[in-house]
């Protein structure tokens, strides 16, 4: 296996580039607070929030709907009558405010901006995406920005990547995808045929993945070999 003629790397937003655990922390804070709801009652949301996005992933839910239901079943379990629609529209402005970047993120991608051409897939809803992408100045990095909520399909799904693609004119075998997912990621590079990295932070390594790396540094050596 080898970097030779890799040209598009294709990374991944969330918990890849985009501190998306503080940000949706931050958010959650400002929803629990405005609501009195106890943060006790977190583990009960990331539940609900989890088989949602799991849904989502399976293609069985579509993100218009996910963005609402997870609080309808949250609120729903701890016996709250908030409506779930104004919830979830409140909390989706939150989570676009908050631009939050891994430390180390955009040093990255300066060092990667001249020798690759970067491209952006992800899973997230676009107008959450793409107003903390500019909060956070990034899109300048970004050849394109491939957003699953306005493509029609979401990873681990092929045709996701058959339409990256065919819109890059690109071959798998010129691509690489850096991601922190081993569901939508790494399953969704395995389906397309296309070499992958799993960036795991706490060390995690994948067999389905071309390769494993555990930080920056790490990926940059990797590139480098």
């Amino acid at each position: 296996m080898s970097m030779e003629n890799k040209t598009y790397l294709l990374f991944d937003a969330d918990n890849t580039l985009y501190d998306f655990t503080a940000t949706e922390k931050a958010a959650l804070s400002k929803i629990f607070s405005k609501y009195n709801i106890p943060e006790s009652l977190l583990p009960v949301y990331h539940q609900g929030n989890r088989w949602c996005w799991e849904m989502y992933e399976k293609g069985e839910m579509t993100l218009d709907t996910l963005e609402n239901e997870r609080f309808r079943i949250f609120l729903r379990e701890i016996g709250r009558n908030e409506d779930p629609d104004t919830v979830g529209e409140e909390y989706s402005r939150f989570l676009g405010e908050e631009g939050i970047m891994i430390d180390g993120a955009v040093r990255l991608l300066e060092k990667l901006k001249d020798r690759y051409t970067l491209c952006l897939i992800t899973n997230g809803i676009a107008n959450i995406q793409r107003e903390r992408i500019r909060r956070t100045d990034t899109a300048r990095f970004f050849h394109r920005i491939f957003i699953s909520h306005e493509i029609g399909y979401a990873k681990p799904d092929k045709r996701f990547f058959d339409y990256v693609l065919s819109s890059l004119n690109a071959a798998a075998s010129s691509c690489l995808v850096i991601g922190d997912s081993l569901t939508s990621d790494i399953q969704g590079a395995l389906n397309a045929g296309i070499d992958s990295v799993y960036l795991s932070f706490d060390g995690n390594k994948s067999d389905k993945a071309t390769w494993s790396v555990s930080s920056y540094d790490e990926l940059l050596k990797l590139l480098d070999a």
